[in-house]
């Protein structure tokens, strides 16, 4: 009996002690197997160890075929593109990622930055800038941060810089495009949480999968067709994004089964195509809630009008472009919707807009200096 006690106790303390290693990279942690480059620690990492990765900034793409937990220890270490340029990975995929999970079960990422800025490409053995590929249509997912087949769980990262500009003929200035911040991809459950995207061209988060995103500062996509927060489904609150007005088509919160909590702002369409939307504060949207299955509970507010930016992407009632349209706090876009009920809108040009016929709208809900209060669909 006295033995099995012993030999419990040394299994229990040997597994103690694995579960503190940790391959290093980096000199600031003496003691510990280091390596010079995180590629060359993952490389050596067994499944589901942990790689600590000193401060410092490590000019890399990191390819992660195997389960492991990557973090930033003792400050945060910032990973850039390398000067022989980003390879396109998976191959054929279209995607040019800093970080790439492939098939790899389940990866986390602690307190990381992924710096996009003045990242080269290397397609075919030529090495070039993204200004030069992206007008060209070479490049067109440059992502910090891309998750194929795997399991994510991401916390305490800033990822940025995931643009090119250029100037297609449809628009007279340049725009920022060809490039996402966080991308997962496959029917997986993924997390990202306490994080900061900024300053990319599409997606800020994208994930077709499950998505738990929460407590984030998201300032992209950027682009014609930007979009903050987009999902499959999951839960999505208490994130901040912020998004332009100057191309039709952005969104700041795309999708999801809750959105809750969130703080959305200068969106063309702020929230859209979600479940339910509850107690979310919306400022400055051009049209705030669009396409979504409830309603309760959420803090709209904007000035009555907005100019259209892109009419070659549609007008609002055929209003030229440089000419004011209307905001609209609730577009049902003809559809009905569940409960729409305790909202608080303010200052809109139309308060809840394109209602199917014989949609009645619950008295609960306060409107404040709302131009219109509704319109009806003739269908």
């Amino acid at each position: 009996m006295c033995a099995r006690i012993i030999l419990t106790g040394l299994i229990l303390c040997f597994g103690f002690k694995m579960s503190l290693a940790a391959v290093t990279v980096g000199t600031c942690r003496p003691g510990k197997s280091s390596y010079p480059t995180i590629s060359a620690a993952i490389a050596a990492a067994p499944e589901w160890d942990v790689v600590d990765v000193c401060p410092g900034t490590y000019a890399e793409q990191l390819e992660i075929d195997k389960p492991l937990t990557i973090r930033g220890v003792e400050g945060t270490p910032t990973i850039v593109a390398p000067s022989t340029g980003l390879n396109e990975l998976p191959a054929g995929s279209g995607f040019f990622p800093q970080v790439v999970a492939d098939n790899a079960r389940e990866v986390r990422l602690h307190n990381l930055a992924i710096d996009g800025g003045d990242a080269l490409f290397n397609i075919g053995g030529v090495v070039l800038g993204v200004e030069a590929y992206c007008p060209e249509g070479a490049i067109t997912n440059f992502t910090g941060v891309y998750f194929v087949n795997t399991s994510g769980i991401l916390e305490d990262m800033n990822v940025s810089g995931q643009f090119g500009e250029s100037a297609p003929g449809v628009f007279p200035q340049l725009i920022p495009n060809c490039g996402n911040g966080i991308v997962f991809h496959g029917s997986w459950h993924h997390v990202v949480r306490r994080s900061t995207v900024s300053d990319v061209g599409f997606y800020g988060v994208f994930a077709d999968g499950d998505l738990i995103a929460e407590h984030n500062v998201v300032s992209g996509g950027n682009g014609p067709f930007g979009i903050g927060i987009a999902a499959g489904t999951g839960k999505i609150s208490d994130n901040t994004v912020t998004g332009t007005v100057s191309f039709q088509k952005t969104i700041g919160i795309e999708g999801g089964d809750l959105v809750k909590g969130n703080d959305v702002k200068f969106s063309i369409y702020g929230i859209a195509n979600a479940g339910s939307v509850r107690e979310n504060t919306l400022n400055n949207n051009a049209i705030s809630l669009s396409v979504v299955e409830r309603a309760f509970g959420n803090l709209i507010s904007a000035p009555p009008t907005y100019f259209n930016p892109a009419p070659e992407f549609g007008t609002c009632n055929g209003i030229p472009r440089g000419t004011p349209c209307p905001t609209i706090g609730i577009d049902f876009r003809c559809e009905a919707m569940g409960q729409v009920m305790k909202n608080n809108i303010r200052g809109v040009g139309i308060g809840f807009a394109n209602a199917p016929k014989g949609e009645r709208i619950n008295r609960m809900n306060t409107l404040t200096n709302v131009t219109t209060i509704s319109t009806t669909c003739s269908q």
